[in-house]
């Protein structure tokens, strides 16, 4: 009988001891200079330094991948958001120039309808017409507005 109990310790000690040498790492050099890192010794007439190993990492996978997860979507908000600014400032640079251009345009038609009263006048067809006074003083007030809203 008392060799059974003998037996249960000295085969918790060959399963334990070589997980108490696998704590540490050997790093030799093989015979191309390249590094090799073991948990076991090199053969004999080789030396190696012994090495710990990395640390485990600061959080769990699930985490990092979580927390990565988190930082692309933070990145295509980001991304998203500068095309939006990009798209809106090329539509308010573009709305600005039309209203350059009509305010230009008001003023040049302003300043032909403030000519002399029986002058003959171009239509956006292609026409020339002799415009009565009514219709003149109701252009002048259209290109004023204009003027008002786009000449700033």
């Amino acid at each position: 009988m008392p060799r059974r109990p003998l037996l249960i310790l000295l085969g918790l000690a060959t399963i334990a001891l070589p997980a108490l040498a696998a704590k540490d790492y050997h790093l030799w050099y093989d015979e191309n200079g390249q590094a090799v890192y073991s948990q076991f010794a090199p053969g004999e007439g080789r030396e190696s330094e012994i090495v710990k190993p990395p640390p485990p990492p600061a959080e769990s996978p699930e985490v990092a991948q979580q927390r990565l997860q988190q930082q692309l979507q933070k990145f295509e908000d980001n991304r998203e958001d500068q095309e939006l600014t990009k798209k809106k400032s090329a539509e308010a640079n573009s709305e600005a120039q039309l209203a350059r251009q009509r305010c230009e345009s008001a003023k040049e038609n302003l300043r032909v309808l403030n000519g002399p009263p029986r002058q003959l006048y171009q239509t956006p067809d292609g026409k020339v017409i002799r415009m009565a006074e009514e219709d003149r003083q109701k252009k002048r007030a259209e290109m004023e507005q204009i003027i008002a809203k786009d000449c700033k």
